[in-house]
């Protein structure tokens, strides 16, 4: 049974009423997290909720989505009187926030958290292994999200993602066990889809002035008929390890959806985004191990659903 509260701005909390219909949508990347559901709700009530501007979920006791409320709305008609809210994943809050213009000489791990994250009141995990980078520079209008994203992705290789306590993570995707879903879970449809527009098979990345370029290729892409080469400029100080986190993650970024599945079954939460997922359809012809890029749960007149949306495992999720 699913749960939910809203915390207002004075510190109260508020749970609200059972719900009638919702849906929990989860991903790696933008858009963010988001939410939106209907409830039952009670005249005379109408604007108790004016200063709600934080969001909790459980579902069977577990937490299942911390975020924020962008909007909320009591409605009467045919249906009776009831609610209908609707919000994001904590990542709405470096969404929305511009940082201010900067230079760092050298951007650590502790500064960027400290200085674009953790004012938002946003924890943060992991990013032990990120990289100090040299002549970081943080534009005019840039949001504070892609701050932090360039950082850790373009820089570091790993995509920076929320869980569900609302907590900003920097550390890889783990390899747990993978979930399997087969013909026992009741799968409803499925849809299997690539593309090759876009896809690169080389990459070469070269200081401005001095001698050094580093190549990059995605042999599989080529042995397919691949041909698509990109060549990246960056500043001579540089270093070589940098400049291969930099090929590496052209060549992942622009795989992120040559291939994607998207397979609805009944149930919920079979499987969050960054989960390995073993497809074994029968006489399916698209059976493997994917990595799960987005989630979509919900519940209505047709009952509980989980939407998993998968791509390649090593490609950036």
């Amino acid at each position: 049974m699913m749960q939910c509260w809203v915390r207002l701005g004075g510190g109260q909390e508020w749970k609200l009423p059972t719900l009638m219909s919702w849906e929990m949508c989860y991903g790696t990347d933008t858009p963010c997290d988001s939410f939106s559901l209907r409830c039952l709700w009670e005249r005379g009530q109408e604007k108790v909720l004016s200063g709600a501007c934080r969001f909790y979920a459980e579902w069977e006791g577990e937490r299942v989505f911390t975020g924020v409320v962008d909007e909320f709305a009591v409605l009467c008609g045919k249906d009776g009187l009831y609610l209908e809210m609707a919000g994001r994943g904590m990542a709405a809050l470096l969404l929305d926030n511009e940082a201010m213009p900067a230079e760092y000489q050298r951007a650590t791990r502790a500064d960027i958290i400290a200085n674009h994250v953790a004012p938002y009141g946003v924890q943060t995990v992991g990013g032990t292994g990120l990289p100090a980078i040299t002549g970081f520079l943080v534009s005019s209008g840039e949001s504070e999200w892609s701050v932090v994203r360039r950082y850790a992705c373009y820089y570091g290789g790993v995509p920076p993602r929320f869980d569900r306590m609302g907590r900003l993570v920097l550390d890889p995707h783990g390899d747990r066990t993978a979930v399997r879903v087969g013909d026992k879970d009741k799968v409803t449809g499925w849809e299997y889809r690539e593309e090759r527009h876009g896809v690169l098979s080389q990459v070469a990345v070269r200081r401005r002035t001095t001698w050094g370029t580093q190549w990059v290729s995605d042999q599989s892409f080529i042995a397919q008929g691949g041909c698509a080469r990109r060549v990246i400029t960056v500043p001579n100080t540089t270093g070589t390890t940098a400049m291969r986190y930099t090929a590496d993650y052209q060549l992942r970024a622009a795989r992120r959806e040559r291939v994607r599945m998207r397979i609805t079954a009944a149930g919920a939460f079979l499987a969050w985004p960054g989960d390995l997922v073993d497809v074994e359809l029968e006489d399916f012809g698209a059976n493997g191990r994917y990595r799960a890029a987005q989630t979509v749960v919900s519940c209505g007149g047709g009952g509980l659903a989980t939407t998993l949306v998968l791509g390649e495992p090593d490609a950036m999720i």
